[in-house]
Formats: C-alpha cells, sequence, structure tokens
C-alpha cells in the first residue's frame, strides 16, 4: 500500500450475478438505475493503493479537513470494499472543490494473469457516457447549431417508429422509443459474434412500434442517445469523438478518456467479468482480447450511449466541472437538471436531461450510473455537501456501485 503527494495539471475550464453470459444477462446489465444488492461472503485481501494530491482550486465553498485520519479512513474502506463485495478490481477517485483529490485503487485489472490495478487503468463507465452526450447537446443548442425542441425528423428523417418526438425528448428519454437492447435477437447477435463491428443504423433497425406517444411517459432507451450521436454528426458535420475531445476532453485534461465506437484507446483496459455462482463467487471474464472493452460488438453497438472508456479521476474532474459550470453556462445546465418534465412519470430515480438525480446517506447528488456487461461504475456530485464529486468503477457487473459511493461519503461526512 502507497500514499503519495504529487502536483497534477491545471484544468482549464472553457443483481445478482447472471448465472452465464447471454442475451439476457446483456439485456439486464445494459439498463440504467439497476439496484443491485450487494453480497457479503469474505473473500482475500490484494494489494490496494491510494494516493492524495492537491490541484488548482476550483470553488469557495467549506470543505472537511483532509487529514491522515481521513485519508487512512478512505484507503482502509477501499480495502474492505473490494473484499466484502467480491470485486476483482475496484478504482475511486474523490474531489473536493477546494483541490483535494483522492485517488484509490484495489486488486486486479486482469485476475488470470494477476495484473494489478492502478489509477490509470481504463474502465467501460456504459451509461456515463450519456452525461458527455447530453452536455455536448445542450451547448451546441444554445450555441444555435440545433434546438432541443428538433423534430428528430429534421435530422433524420423517415424512422418508423417516429411519431415527432423531440430532441429533448430523447434526451430526458420521454420519447417513447423501445429499446433495442431489450430485443432478443438483437442481444443474440451481439452475443454470439462478438468480434463484429455494428453500425448505428444496424442497432436501430431493431426499434420497433413507440412504446407511448413521445411526451406521455418515460422509458429509458440507449436508441436515445446512439440517435443523438447521428443528429450531432449530421448537424455539426463532425464526429461525436472528435467533438467531445475538441470541445471537453482537451480543454478539461481528460487525458485517458475515449470513446471507443469511434476512436481507439490508448492505454491498459481492465478485463470486465461477471460471475458464475453466487456462493463460490467464480469470476468468469467477458472480455475477448480485441482492443474493445469488453469486446467489439457491444461496444460498437452501445455506441454513443454507453461506450466511454476512462478512469475515475477524468470522471471525478468532469462531474465537478460539469456540474459547477465550467462546462455550460448556468442557464444551459439549468436545463440539463430540469426533473420536472419526468416527475409526472415517475422514473425509477428522478431523470434531467442525461442526468440522474440521487439520494445517498441522506445526500442529494447529481450524476450517472453505468452498466454494461462486466463493468459497473457510478459517477456522483453532491451539491449540497460541498460540492464533492465520487466515482467509483468497478470490473465486474454484480454490485450496485452507488452502496460503495455511499461508503465513503460517509467516511466524509460520518452519519449523525
Amino acid at each position: 500500500m502507497a500514499v503519495t503527494i504529487r502536483a497534477p495539471r491545471p484544468v482549464h475550464a472553457t443483481r445478482r450475478p447472471a448465472p452465464r453470459r447471454g442475451a439476457a444477462a446483456l439485456a439486464l446489465v445494459l439498463l440504467a438505475g439497476l439496484a443491485l444488492p450487494a453480497p457479503s461472503l469474505a473473500a482475500s485481501v490484494t494489494a490496494s493503493a491510494a494516493t492524495a494530491r492537491t490541484v488548482a482550486s476550483v470553488g469557495s465553498s467549506p470543505v472537511p479537513v483532509f487529514t491522515d485520519a481521513l485519508r487512512a479512513k478512505l484507503t482502509s474502506t477501499l480495502a474492505l470494499l473490494r473484499t466484502k463485495n467480491h470485486l476483482p478490481g475496484l478504482q475511486v477517485a474523490i474531489r473536493f472543490p477546494n483541490g483535494t483529490v483522492w485517488d484509490g485503487h484495489a486488486g486486479f485489472a486482469n485476475v488470470a494473469g494477476r495484473r494489478a490495478l492502478t489509477n490509470f487503468t481504463l474502465f467501460d463507465a456504459g451509461s456515463i457516457t450519456k452525461t458527455f452526450v447530453a452536455a455536448l447537446t445542450v451547448q451546441l443548442a444554445g450555441q444555435g447549431v440545433l434546438s432541443l425542441d428538433d423534430p428528430l425528423s429534421k435530422w433524420i428523417p423517415d424512422l418508423p417508429f417516429d411519431d415527432g418526438v423531440t430532441l429533448r425528448q430523447m434526451l430526458d428519454h420521454t420519447s417513447g422509443i423501445f429499446d433495442p437492447f431489450m430485443h432478443p435477437a438483437l442481444n443474440n447477435a451481439i452475443v454470439d459474434h462478438p468480434a463484429t463491428v455494428f453500425t448505428p443504423a444496424r442497432v436501430i433497425s431493431y426499434v420497433g412500434a413507440p412504446l407511448f406517444t413521445a411526451g406521455q411517459g418515460w422509458s429509458y432507451s440507449n436508441a436515445n442517445y446512439i440517435l443523438l450521436g447521428q443528429v450531432i454528426e449530421k448537424a455539426t458535420g463532425q464526429t461525436l469523438a472528435s467533438l467531445l475531445r475538441k470541445r471537453f476532453l482537451v480543454p478539461l485534461h481528460l487525458a485517458n478518456t475515449f470513446l471507443q465506437s469511434e476512436e481507439p484507446i490508448s492505454g491498459a483496459a481492465a478485463t470486465g467479468y461477471t460471475y458464475t455462482s453466487d456462493t463460490t463467487w467464480a469470476l468468469k471474464s467477458v472480455s475477448v482480447g480485441s482492443r474493445y472493452v469488453p469486446y467489439a460488438s457491444l461496444a460498437t453497438a452501445i455506441g454513443s450511449a454507453g461506450s466511454l472508456v476512462t478512469t475515475a479521476d477524468d470522471l471525478a474532474r468532469w462531474a465537478l466541472y460539469l456540474y459547477r459550470n465550467k462546462v455550460l453556462p448556468p442557464a444551459l445546465l439549468s436545463q440539463m437538471l430540469d426533473f420536472s418534465l419526468t416527475a409526472p412519470f415517475h422514473p425509477k430515480l428522478p431523470y434531467g436531461l442525461g442526468v440522474q438525480r440521487r439520494s445517498l446517506s441522506g445526500w442529494g447528488s447529481w450524476g450517472h450510473d453505468g452498466a454494461i456487461e462486466g463493468f459497473h461504475s457510478s459517477m456522483r456530485y453532491f451539491p449540497a455537501a460541498d460540492g464533492i464529486s465520487i466515482v467509483v468503477l468497478t470490473n465486474s457487473d454484480h454490485v450496485d456501485p452507488d452502496i460503495l459511493v455511499e461508503a465513503f461519503l460517509d467516511d466524509i461526512f460520518p452519519p449523525a
């Protein structure tokens, strides 16, 4: 175990485990907002490491004093959570508004090869990708490139399931568009042909009739964000990956973040795992050794809805800057954080434009979770808790990562 202090680069703002891998398990793990129970059997502890460092301040809110005792507590919690929840690997970043950053990792990026996890190991962040796509869509709307009230048909005409849905309704999942990843035929094709590269058009071909009239219900659908990626590219004449890089990743120094469906990743990625048993906790790798995480068919099929590969530190930075008006001006961010349009339909978690609202240990948060085969992640920003962002990434898909976020939050703000 090691603890170090190092100076960073400055930032400039401008389920239970599935019994086997298969189509049903794939469909389940692609849904957002899962509330999965954590296992409690003991497992051996492997090496863990944590670092604390100081970066340029991004706010003046008071924060807890980051003492040696708190650092030790976070490091102890990291190792305990990995053991208790039978995680092959766990990567965490906590970013405070006064500039303090705590990064921690425990376990293995690859269990069979005994390849240790680091703070720079890449994870598939799943639907956390949607926070980037939503922010970009809202930013383009603010610049007049498109309008959130544009009908989808303005950009992609003649879709058989389009009954007047708008971009805003796609952003907040009130579009009524069926999620193609709930179609058994698509899931079978993805699982049975892991080396195949899927196009957005092929995935969208599995969308059937609308679930309801646009604006009259709420249903989470990855198709919304796959289509939004296509709209953005048509409206700008640029690829989604290039726009994200130019507008967000480079200015915010998110050097370890890649939209893998459109660009190659650079760096060592974690192997994704599922469990074959909830009694022996036997691991099964879902990765197949390609450049895609976890494998080509899934990474390219989910595309702009969930193919982001990144680190906890990059996502903690993204959350802090996005939700503190460093990415979008207040008027645009307020649209992302407007949960009133979906409230009448009672989504599992209150939902804005690419953002979930969830209470953890009594603290309200904004952010998103990400569930994709072999990986599960959570990015949460706590506006009332001094504006702290906490990100947890795991390379298994059986534990709700918000349970882990809650444990770290309790270390920082001990319950009364």
